[in-house]
Parts: C-alpha cells; sequence; structure tokens
C-alpha cells in the first residue's frame, strides 16, 4: 500500500511541476502581449500593419538564414571530419624485437596464479592477460 501511495506523491508532484512551468509561460505570454497593448494603443491601423510587416520581415528573414546558412557553409568543422586511423605496425616488424618481453610474459602468469577466480571478478581483464598470452607465444615462433 505504501508503494502505490508513494507513486501518487511522484504523479502529484510531476503534475504540480507541470502546472507550474505552464502558469509561468501564461504569465510571461500575459505581460508581454499587456506591454505591447500600452505601446500600440494610441497608433493608428496604418501603423499597426506596418509593425506587424516589420516583424513578420524580420523574423521570417532570420529563418530564411537559419535554414539556408548551413548549406552554404564552406568552413567545415573539423570534429564532424572523420580522421584516417593509424594502422600499428606488426609485431614482427618492430626493430627492438619483441613487442612482449618475457618479464611482461612472467607478471601476467604471476597475477594469473593469484587470482584463479579471474573468469568471475574481472572476465573482461581475463580476455586482455590471454591475448598477451597469445601474442607473446606468436611472436616466439
Amino acid at each position: 500500500m505504501k508503494t502505490r501511495n508513494r507513486q501518487i506523491n511522484k504523479e502529484t508532484l510531476t503534475d504540480k511541476a507541470a502546472n507550474g512551468i505552464a502558469k509561468g509561460i501564461l504569465k510571461s505570454q500575459n505581460g508581454f502581449a499587456k506591454y505591447m497593448q500600452s505601446l500600440s494603443k494610441n497608433w493608428k491601423v496604418k501603423q499597426q500593419w506596418i509593425f506587424l510587416y516589420l516583424v513578420c520581415l524580420v523574423f521570417g528573414g532570420l529563418s530564411i538564414v537559419a535554414i539556408v546558412n548551413p548549406f552554404r557553409a564552406k568552413d567545415t568543422n573539423s570534429s564532424l571530419i572523420p580522421k584516417p586511423i593509424a594502422v600499428p605496425k606488426s609485431i614482427h616488424q618492430q626493430r627492438n624485437g619483441f613487442a612482449i618481453t618475457e618479464s611482461e610474459f612472467q607478471q601476467v602468469q604471476e597475477y594469473k596464479a593469484k587470482h584463479p577466480n579471474l573468469q568471475k571478478e574481472r572476465p573482461g581483464l581475463l580476455d586482455s592477460l590471454s591475448m598477451i598470452e597469445e601474442v607473446y607465444y606468436s611472436q616466439k615462433k
């Protein structure tokens, strides 16, 4: 029964928040409308039409610019252009011999011996350690 009351309380809380936001928006719209009414109450009909045309022209122009501008842009953002992936050198083509040394291989073996339940504890790490062992054995051939 308590979970039902908590669910109802959450719903009423979100409804109250939505109502508060809607009331705030309506209040700001009414305030702007009253301000514009007080500003233009002495205007003649012709002046009102001119103001309406100017508002439509300005906001329509801004809308057209906002729509057309992305198509005209020649300066592309470098973060959107994919960069080529550098392919690492093959292990066998390295100058300094083995990529994985004997001491590194021994460290892997010691770690696996210390942690016998590695498959359950950290399966991703076990995969990485197995991959290191495979690379070590492949470079020994």
